[in-house]
């Protein structure tokens, strides 16, 4: 018998292709089906700590501190930056040079920025 190329598709896609009562659709073309996605949570890596909260500093009528909570280093002033530990003006000029951030990895490019100012800007900032 003589399939068409277009039943041979449709014959493909649903699966139905039988060789002697063996179906081999989705034994030959699991893509056919779709693909199978598995969802499972990540445990964090042994000896992780919790992440330490932000300081809050507190205010008043006449004193607004720079920064309260963390700091989003896509949009902060370079004034909110050099509130930050280890972050003078010209780091903040290159820190705001080097936007947008995604993750701490892409702030660790940003030249002046080692491990220890790393670690201790970890709690302090969001992107």
């Amino acid at each position: 018998m003589w399939i068409s190329e277009r039943h041979w598709t449709l014959l493909l896609a649903v699966g139905v292709l039988t060789v002697g009562g063996l179906a081999l659709g989705p034994a030959l073309f699991p893509q056919a089906h779709g693909p199978t996605v598995t969802h499972a949570e990540v445990p964090p890596p042994a000896g992780a700590q919790e992440p330490v909260a932000a300081p809050e500093y507190p205010a008043t009528a006449s004193v607004k501190p720079l920064i309260s909570g963390r700091v989003n280093l896509n949009s902060a002033s370079t004034e909110q930056l050099e509130a930050l530990p280890k972050i003078g003006p010209a780091l903040a000029a290159r820190i705001v040079a080097g936007r947008p951030y995604r993750s701490l990895a892409d702030l660790d490019q940003v030249s002046g920025i080692g491990p220890s100012t790393l670690s201790a800007l970890t709690p302090l900032v969001t992107f």
